[in-house]
Order: C-alpha cells, then structure tokens, then sequence
C-alpha cells in the first residue's frame, strides 16, 4: 500500500484551480485587512451588506384601477339594464298568459311546452343578467376602495 503525500497539492481541474486561487485571493486580503487595523467588531459593518427586506408588491398603479373602474362601471350598468328588460319580457309572458280554464286540456303539449321553455329561457338569461350585474358591482366596490385607500 502506497503512502499519501500531503505535502504537494494535488492537482485539480481549471475550476479547481479557480476556487483555491480565489481562496488565496480572500486569504491575503484577509491578511491585508488585519494588519490595517481590522477587528472583530467592525466585522458587520466592513464587510456584510446590511440585510434587505422582501419587496412588497405595490399593486395596480392608480390610472389602471381607474380604467378599470369604468370598465366595471359601464358593465355593470349593461348588465342591469338586460336584466331589468329579461325581467321585464318575462313579467309580461306572466300577464299574457291565458288564466287556466278546461279548455286548455284540448291544448296540445307541443303548444305548451314551447312556450313554457320559452319562458324557461328567459328566466335563465334574466338569472344570468343579474349574476352578471352583482358581479360587476362588486368590481366597482373593490376598485374604488382601492382608489380610496390610495388618496
């Protein structure tokens, strides 16, 4: 068994060799630090940035919330105004509507039925309208608490 030389370096690869010449870069200047002068206790402020904080995000810049703002605000508006209509086409099926009588037995289901899903669909689209009209008021709150906040 061969015996190890730990006298002689041994040989590395080009990073190898790029690490130790930094270490000896960092050991002399190190050297060079203690004989001008340098203690322990200017060891934070000498050499270690001071610590940063996490950026904190600044949100929307203030013309884009206000664009926005009238985005939802004219949507809203939109929206209300189909539901207010659908509403209103429907409200106005429901005083057409022939009162029941015994007559209407003789009416076929295909009659009936077209125009019950007729009515079905206006409901939907009016239901829709509304989901619609709620959601963009909730955007128009949520924009102008934010501009709000911010003046």
């Amino acid at each position: 068994m061969t015996e190890l030389d730990f006298s002689t370096p041994p040989r590395l690869n080009s990073f190898g060799e790029t690490i130790r010449r930094i270490e000896a870069e960092r050991l002399e200047e190190a050297k060079q630090a203690v004989a001008d002068g340098w203690t322990e206790t200017d060891h934070p402020a000498k050499c270690c940035p001071p610590k940063t904080s996490k950026p904190k995000p600044k949100g929307r810049p203030i013309e884009e919330v206000q664009r926005l703002l009238g985005q939802a605000e004219r949507k809203a508006v939109h929206w209300q105004s189909v539901a207010n209509t659908l509403q209103g086409e429907l409200n106005q099926t429901d005083a057409n509507r022939p009162k029941f009588d015994h007559g209407m037995m003789q009416v076929s289901l295909k009659t009936r039925r077209k125009g019950m899903g007729r009515e079905i669909q206006l409901w939907k689209d009016a239901d829709h309208a509304k989901q619609r009209a709620d959601h963009y008021q909730r955007l128009v709150k949520k924009y102008q608490d934010q501009i709000n906040k911010r003046s």
